[in-house]
């Protein structure tokens, strides 16, 4: 489908990824000069002592026996060898994945030894995530304590970011991603490191926009959505290339990212802030969270439509009717399972029970759990396009209300659609490497509905080529923390904000705001 008025300005983009700077001299890099990771079998035996260095493909053992080293040195080592074999494994396989055996072989310890230190893997990739999450803050926090204007401070974090992701691209890959698929307890992890990161945003943006006042108080009232798209942003460039072996692009493109930051008011318009129904419910949702685990979801009215076994025997029902009917079950059927006990409960004997087929009738339609569940994605991702891009379009040459109206309607799609919605956005990142490919090539294909805004911006702004990716995955983290944590009963009543950050770079924030504000003219087939 085209897109009218669609430009160009790619983000500039490297070609190969950094290797990843030892922290010590007992941790070090597996490569073979790629920057790919070599299998275990591509490994020499452990030598005593081995004096191991950059790409070298082995880790190296401390000397064993009468050594003289301090026990306490031994078991920092061993922990550091661990959390780099976990980080590595968990980049090549996914966490689901690796298993102890392949964590004590790597790192070379023993399974005791795994023991003494770790109660499971769960424990060991919290110790990582928060040593690399630690170091990032420091590093980031660092480099914005300086002098200098807010802009100037800004683009030095940006910097020192982009520098540690391009030198150790495996373990900041850990803090960007590796979080999903890794259970509650990691996603409650990740969760807390972000919401510091958003306070410590949120006051420096008070600051800058609130004068001296502000700067004492160091806070904000937590409505404005705007910080968690720019932090949800640059998670997702970061991402991107990490994922794609460009690691040592994203020192290239941390100015870009910065300017692209900047160009939001420090506070949005009057009238933008978050529902006020969503921060009522917020305080006592986190109170009731733990408790309450998933609960389960409402079906879609399409969904309670296409319920219920077609007639047997002889019927004058097509071929093609029953199949596609039978394959909508089994999408539903799994989008319901998944949102309500999570991806791990996926089964085919539910999946075929939930959707009222056979199991013979599965497996003509899906080889595995995981095909049906890369079925039920695509469905969700291609409803969802198929109607923002619809209503996007109903707005003829008008293209800040087109993206209004093309927020709106994904925004109604969802809720609409609560197992859906819950699969496409929530689920992806703890299924496989294979769906996160699907999920980015959709929100790639929303972001090009943004480039057109280049030729909307006044003569006078200067917006950087990362912007319209930049926007797409803000927004799509928006997105992934309301659906998980609200729900999708009152999502629609995000979309005024969301117009507005989508907006706000291209035409300025008054015009952004006045544009969010407004109602789009509903699509021809909704009228």
């Amino acid at each position: 489908m085209s897109v009218r008025g669609a430009s160009t300005k790619p983000a500039k983009q490297g070609s190969a990824t950094a290797s990843r700077n030892g922290k010590s001299a007992a941790k070090s890099a597996r490569g073979n000069g790629s920057g790919k990771p070599v299998s275990a079998d591509q490994e020499h035996s452990a030598d005593r002592g081995v004096v191991v260095t950059e790409g070298s493909g082995r880790y190296r053992r401390l000397p064993t026996g009468a050594h003289g080293l301090d026990p306490e040195e031994v078991r920092r080592d061993q922990r550091e060898r661990l959390q780099t074999a976990l980080i590595e494994l968990i980049v090549e396989r996914g966490y689901q994945a690796v298993r102890i055996l392949d964590l004590t072989k790597l790192a070379r310890v023993s399974r005791p030894t795994f023991y003494s230190l770790y109660a499971d893997k769960e424990e060991l990739f919290l110790a990582a995530y928060d040593e690399i999450a630690k170091r990032t803050a420091i590093t980031i926090m660092e480099a914005y304590q300086t002098q200098g204007s807010p802009g100037e401070r800004l683009r030095r974090a940006m910097r020192a970011f982009a520098e540690l992701a391009a030198a150790e691209p495996e373990a900041v890959s850990l803090m960007v991603l590796g979080a999903f698929g890794a259970g509650p307890k990691a996603l409650e992890r990740r969760n807390r490191t972000l919401q510091a990161l958003e306070r410590s945003i949120d006051s420096s943006r008070a600051a800058a926009g609130g004068g001296a006042k502000a700067r004492k108080a160091g806070k904000t009232d937590g409505t404005d959505l705007t910080v968690k798209v720019i932090l949800g942003g640059i998670r997702e460039v970061t991402a991107a290339r990490l994922r794609r072996g460009q690691a040592r692009a994203l020192p290239g493109i941390a100015d870009e990212l910065a300017a692209w930051a900047e160009s939001y008011p420090a506070k949005p318009p009057a009238g933008l802030g978050a529902p006020a129904a969503v921060a009522r419910r917020k305080s006592t949702r986190e109170a009731d969270e733990a408790e309450e685990g998933r609960a389960g979801l409402p079906a879609s009215e399409r969904a309670r439509q296409a319920e219920g076994r077609l007639p047997s025997g002889r019927h004058d029902l097509p071929r093609q009717f029953i199949v596609k009917n039978q394959r909508e079950r089994i999408v539903d059927a799994t989008a319901a399972i998944v949102a309500e006990k999570g991806l791990q409960a996926l089964t085919i004997p539910e999946i075929a029970r939930r959707a009222n087929v056979s199991h013979q009738t599965f497996y003509e339609m899906y080889p595995t759990k995981d095909d049906a569940f890369l079925g039920a994605q695509k469905v969700g991702l291609h409803q969802a396009f198929t109607i923002a891009v619809r209503a996007y379009e109903a707005q003829g040459d008008d293209w800040p209300m087109g993206v209004a109206a093309g927020i709106r309607a994904l925004l109604d799609y969802l809720a609409s659609e609560p197992a859906h919605a819950h699969l496409t956005v929530v689920d992806t990142f703890a299924a496989s490497p294979l769906a996160i490919e699907i999920r980015d090539t959709g929100v790639h294909a929303f972001a090009a509905y943004l480039q057109p805004g280049y030729h909307y911006a006044p003569p006078e702004r200067s917006i950087p080529g990362i912007a319209p990716e930049a926007i797409a995955g803000g927004i799509w983290q928006v997105l992934y923390n309301h659906i998980e944590h609200e729900g999708v009963e009152d999502i629609a009543e995000l979309a005024p904000q969301l117009t507005y950050v989508a907006l706000a770079p291209f035409i300025g924030g008054k015009e952004a705001g006045r544009i969010a504000r407004k109602r789009p003219v509903a699509p021809a087939a909704a009228r």
